[in-house]
């Protein structure tokens, strides 16, 4: 057959230019690309790993010696702060020890001067008065010193701040609180008294200003204690100056020998650069700024200026040359600053090891970089060679593949062939066709699962709001869902007793084709196990029951035919409390369904328990609160009628007896005048707890004169302004509510008063028809919600505004007050 083409077409078809017209270059081939491309990647990366490896060896060397450093530097700088902390913990040591042993002797001389005392009092207090009494304990305690005549007593009356006794100063004997205050700018006779008020004993300290010397202060310590019968505080006092200077010695002088390591040092020096205490002794007494490092940079300067200026302290590096030594040695110290005593304490080591470690480090590596070159490079050509030939193989192997796979695709174009399971020339197609069928599979399987968990997670969550819907409406709202979740044509809802002999359907869910919506029946009453079904089963199997082939006649519970179902058990505590079950969905109910179902069971079940217990408990507190309410009103009447009246009887007796004694005895009847103000002190404490207890104020006249009662009795016992304020209605038709509301201010009031300390407290109460809101606020100190625990009186703020139904809130923040809101509906 006659080639029929022109010489262009012919020049065309083989890459010539004809006539001028360039034709097609020929490109190199995908086959051989590889081999190409690996020649030059192998001397693009000869030259590219020959410098990242010099590079990373330097680095590595780089790294290396500043590990070095960075890890010497960690130890130096944990080893000298390590020591520091000693140096302070011994000085910490050495003044708790001398502050323990200072308190420990004035405690011993007041218990002693608080026997002479009470010894004196026993002997002769029917002989003499109390004035004398007082007279002859001042006169012994008087002349009394220890300590090198540091020490001696002091006393004074509780009642008015009046110093009786002063050994060391007699001026101050006969001054009071004014007086005293006047030379020491600060309240000391005030701070004493309410210290003793409060605690009865304890440890004071404070400057003394004697009156000769105003502008020179004294250090001193005192522990002071009340002793009852003359209503006096009876303190001892020792002056702690001198005290203070013995101990600053003897730790310095401890100090001075202190060492650790090889070389190390401990030193110190004042806020004012002079040095305290150095190994070397030539230099304490020198200012800590003169001294020079070998670069001659003032290293002294940076000490103090670090300890000065750095919290808590600093470390400071420098470099000094040690006697008969050529080299500079580095060296580590670590200063700060103890401001008890305006000291700086600093601990000092040497770095020479780390020195000499990088210069080991150093040789080291300039030993193993030219051994690594040598390796490196005969490796490298090995592994060139090897990997040129393994591309030219592979090169030949990607050729004959791509061949392969164009002829086959060239057939099925030509063809018009989909490609199918017989149609695929090789296994890694086939492999990812059933691959990707199966993840498209798995897509639609999980998407489902999906939206069953969404369904299921959405009853849950709607089960949770339904707070005011029957537990009927409940079971009818989850079985739907259930039928919803499982594609299933009925459901049904059973409880089962305790004795797990008998079963009660709840509800039983039907699907309506005609309306696409689901039918709830009415409960049914209860059946034996042995006669419920396929309820039965499942209580008795005591597990879940899946049935894709039913051929069977009884399928109670259920209306009409079943050809496949599953029934459900939740256990609660060992013992089945429910079975749910669903039949005849589109397709076979498998794992995942039963899944499903028990989850959503549970979920439900607990949720039933939830709300009985928590029914319960409002049930239990409301009895609780109510029998509380009954032996405290109890308490409260006993007190006030038996107690009271009884109180009440003596003091008029003892009236009687003091009218009696005025002419024949005055003293004596001084004496009753005494013991007749405890009796109406008592009587007084008995009515404040009576009116505690019982409200009979409340009951009686009302809730607004309770509360003017609860001001005045406020400001009585804590002197603080209280106030009040009622809008709206007057009239409480419950006194139950009116009851709690009461005590649940009293509750507020007392805790503001107690541990608030405010100026100010008011108390707002606004009531209309139907509602009342109460508001007590003060200006105290406050606390912060996050960080106090609530206490007892809190709690049970809280279950009382709980027992009428309204809601209690308390609000703080420190320095900023406290306000406690109770608001309700006022019952009819």
């Amino acid at each position: 057959m006659t080639d029929r083409s022109t010489p262009e077409e012919a020049a065309g078809q083989k890459g010539y230019q004809v006539r001028g017209r360039k034709v097609g270059k020929r490109k190199v081939s995908l086959s051989s690309a590889p081999f190409y491309a690996s020649i030059l990647v192998i001397f693009g990366l000869t030259l590219f790993v020959g410098i990242f490896w010099m590079v990373n060896e330097y680095q590595a060397y780089q790294e290396s010696i500043e590990n070095i450093r960075s890890n010497y530097n960690a130890r130096y700088k944990e080893r000298v702060k390590e020591e520091y902390d000693k140096v302070v913990s011994f000085v910490e040591y050495k003044r708790s020890q001398t502050d323990q042993h200072i308190e420990d002797e004035i405690r011993d001389k007041v218990q002693t001067a608080y026997t002479v005392a009470s010894h004196m009092y026993s002997m002769y207090k029917d002989e003499k008065t109390i004035e004398e009494l007082e007279s002859m304990v001042a006169e012994i305690l008087r002349p009394i010193r220890w300590n090198n005549g540091r020490g001696y007593y002091f006393a004074g009356s509780m009642a008015d701040g009046t110093i009786d006794l002063f050994a060391d100063e007699p001026w101050f004997e006969g001054k009071d609180r004014r007086a005293v205050k006047e030379i020491h700018t600060t309240d000391v006779l005030g701070d004493i008294i309410y210290m003793v008020r409060e605690k009865g004993a304890g440890i004071y300290h404070y400057d003394l200003k004697k009156p000769q010397f105003v502008k020179k202060v004294y250090p001193k310590v005192a522990f002071v204690k009340y002793f009852e019968p003359f209503d006096w505080f009876i303190g001892a006092g020792i002056y702690t100056e001198e005290l203070e200077k013995q101990l600053k010695n003897e730790i310095l002088s401890r100090i001075q020998s202190m060492y650790f390591g090889k070389d190390g040092e401990v030193f110190g020096f004042r806020d004012d650069g002079t040095i305290i205490c150095n190994r070397d002794v030539l230099l304490i007494g020198r200012s800590v700024m003169n001294l020079m490092d070998d670069n001659n940079a003032p290293y002294g300067r940076e000490m103090l200026e670090t300890a000065m200026f750095s919290i808590p302290g600093g470390f400071i590096r420098y470099a000094v040359r040690p006697e008969h030594e050529e080299n500079g040695n580095q060296r580590l110290s670590y200063v700060q600053q103890y401001r008890d005593w305006g000291w700086v304490f600093g601990t000092s080591m040497s770095m020479a090891e780390m020195e000499r470690a990088i210069a080991f480090e150093t040789q080291s590596y300039r030993d193993i970089a030219f051994k690594n070159v040598f390796i490196f490079i005969a490796l490298f050509i090995v592994a060139v060679s090897l990997l040129l030939f393994i591309s030219y193989f592979y090169s030949l192997k990607i050729k004959e593949g791509i061949n392969l796979f164009t002829d086959f695709f060239r057939q099925a174009t030509d063809s018009n062939v989909q490609i199918g399971d017989m149609d695929l020339a090789f296994a890694e197609f086939e492999d990812l066709r059933r691959l990707a069928n199966r993840m498209v599979d798995d897509r639609i399987q999980k998407e489902i699962l999906l939206r069953r968990d969404e369904v299921r997670l959405d009853t849950l969550l709607h089960l949770g709001m339904m707070d005011k819907q029957t537990l009927q409406d409940k079971y009818n709202f989850v079985l739907q869902r259930v039928v919803q979740i499982t594609r299933s044509a009925q459901g049904y809802l059973a409880l089962v007793n305790t004795t797990q002999t008998h079963v009660s359907i709840c509800s039983l869910v039907i699907e309506d084709n005609e309306q696409a919506d689901y039918v709830c029946n009415p409960p049914e009453v209860s059946r034996k196990i042995s006669e419920a079904g396929f309820i039965g089963a499942a209580v008795i199997n005591r597990s879940e029951v899946i049935c894709n082939a039913y051929r069977g006649e009884e399928s109670y519970p259920y209306k009409g035919k079943v050809s496949h179902h599953f029934d459900v058990p939740v256990l609660d505590d060992g013992k089945i409390v429910m079975v749910v079950g669903v039949c005849n969905n589109g397709d076979e109910y498998d794992n995942s369904d039963v899944r499903q179902v028990k989850m959503l069971a549970e979920g439900m079940w607990l949720h039933v328990l939830k709300t009985c217990a928590e029914k319960e408990m409002a049930r239990l507190e409301r009895q609780i609160i109510a029998v509380s309410e009954e032996e405290r009103s109890n308490i409260g009447r006993d007190l006030h009628d038996n107690l009271g009246s009884h109180l009440t009887g003596v003091e008029l007796l003892s009236k009687v007896l003091q009218q009696k004694l005025e002419q024949d005895d005055p003293d004596k009847a001084q004496q009753l005048a005494t013991i007749r103000d405890l009796i109406r002190d008592a009587i007084e404490k008995t009515r404040r707890l009576a009116q505690g207890l019982y409200p009979a104020h409340v009951i009686e006249h009302g809730l607004e004169a309770a509360i003017e009662e609860l001001v005045n009795e406020a400001e009585n016992l804590f002197r603080v302004q209280c106030t009040y304020s009622f809008e709206g209605d007057r009239e409480w038709v419950d006194n139950a509510v009116a009851t709690h509301v009461y005590y649940i201010t009293r509750e507020a009031v007392f805790n503001a008063a107690r541990h608030g300390r405010p100026d100010n407290i008011g108390i707002f109460m606004r009531t209309d028809p139907r509602n009342f809101a109460v508001r007590i606020v003060d200006d105290g100190s406050g606390f912060d919600d996050n960080t106090i625990r609530k206490g007892l009186g809190c709690h049970t703020m809280q279950y009382r505004a709980k027992a009428i139904g309204a809601d209690l809130t308390i609000s703080s923040e420190i320095n900023g007050g406290t306000i406690v809101s109770i608001s309700g509906e006022v019952h009819t």
